[in-house]
């Protein structure tokens, strides 16, 4: 089966007002846009097009996706976050079931018991993002070259497990870091930027111990259980493990738990690589990622160009992000997709072959 597919954007704060429109043609709400969401999530589900009420949840029987794909669009910074392994979700979400915490309170930290990889990819040129913390010795320099604003942060970090410890210090001093984060607004762009959102938040020392990355259109980030990270600004698209576990560290007015997010981040330095697609065939690439829930393919098409009698073991959703997509199957089923567009392909269409000039990601 092939089943056009549709949903709303969400208006999260940190959403973009004109990325999803002006990329997509779509039409504008006057609010953030800030994610579009294409999976069975019960947080935003997403239905059928020549079906408005069923749900694509219900069109696979009520078997859910493991992946959810999104196009998100940032217009201010997300927050600084982290998101846990399987054996960490499973383990904290029984522990506030036990505790009675209900699903929907805002200090729930575990919203399911599934980990939640995750894969960005820029959809146009200069998607800013943080990812991991960089290299301990440039950061002691970078902080000794602040001088006396975060002198106390700078010894911290030549201390063994300077990281966690300059971490645990700022979240400590959350609410007397206003001298400290306006001195160093004056020192860094990042952190001007930053200050003029969230003043005094422990989130903007944390934020200049991270890698701070620019992704060109086509690449890609992927961000394993215990990696920091924030996105910044720019239009790409998400996939992930179907899962809503979040914890938080600065850069936001929800709820942050310190020990919690402590105990899931890795405080390890790391050296950012983009993903680049591989190619599989003429007009089929792949991003890599290490995460057995979901697979991400980008097809590129001109007019002379057919993918035909690809096998798809599983479910997939495609989303036409340029041009136009023919679609169709060993059913002799066939939707034509336009850019914004998404169809559900589930597993008894068995073969697919494309065809036309644009570009779509698949997943699966």
């Amino acid at each position: 089966m092939i089943r056009k597919i549709t949903n709303q954007a969400r208006d999260y704060a940190w959403g973009s007002k004109t990325l999803i429109a002006d990329f997509f043609g779509l039409p504008a709400t006057g609010g953030p846009m800030a994610e579009i969401w294409f999976g069975t999530h019960p947080g935003s589900p997403t239905f059928l097009a020549d079906a408005p009420d069923t749900t694509v949840l219900a069109a696979l029987g009520g078997h859910p996706l493991s992946f959810l794909l999104k196009i998100l669009a940032a217009g201010e910074p997300l927050s600084i976050q982290a998101h846990p392994n399987s054996a960490q979700a499973r383990e904290g979400f029984a522990r506030e079931n036990s505790a009675a915490v209900p699903l929907d309170a805002a200090v729930r930290n575990y919203k399911d018991d599934r980990h939640k990889p995750e894969m960005i990819v820029a959809l146009v040129d200069s998607f800013e993002a943080l990812c991991g913390f960089s290299d301990v010795a440039e950061s002691i320099e970078l902080f000794k070259s602040f001088g006396e604003p975060v002198a106390e942060f700078a010894r911290l970090l030549e201390q063994p497990d300077g990281l966690r410890k300059v971490f645990n210090r700022a979240f400590e001093l959350n609410g007397a870091l206003g001298e400290t984060t306006a001195a160093l607004a004056k020192l860094s762009p990042l952190a001007a930027r930053l200050e003029a959102l969230y003043p005094g938040d422990p989130g903007i020392i944390i934020a200049l111990l991270m890698n701070h990355v620019t992704l060109a259109a086509g690449e890609g980030l992927y961000l394993p259980a215990g990696n920091i990270h924030a996105y910044l600004e720019g239009l790409g698209v998400e996939i992930m493990a179907a899962s809503d576990n979040v914890l938080r560290g600065g850069l936001t007015r929800k709820h942050v738990d310190v020990p919690e997010l402590q105990s899931v981040v890795d405080f390890s330095s790391l050296k950012v690589e983009c993903v680049e697609p591989t190619k599989v065939l003429n007009g089929l690439s792949r991003y890599q990622a290490d995460c057995p829930d979901f697979a991400l393919y980008r097809v590129d098409l001109t007019g002379s160009t057919v993918l035909a009698d690809l096998e798809i073991s599983g479910d997939s959703i495609l989303l036409c992000t340029w041009g136009e997509i023919a679609v169709s199957d060993s059913l002799e089923e066939r939707v034509v997709l336009k850019r914004g567009e998404a169809a559900l392909i589930t597993k008894d269409a068995r073969f697919v072959s494309f065809a036309g000039s644009g570009t779509a990601f698949l997943a699966c």
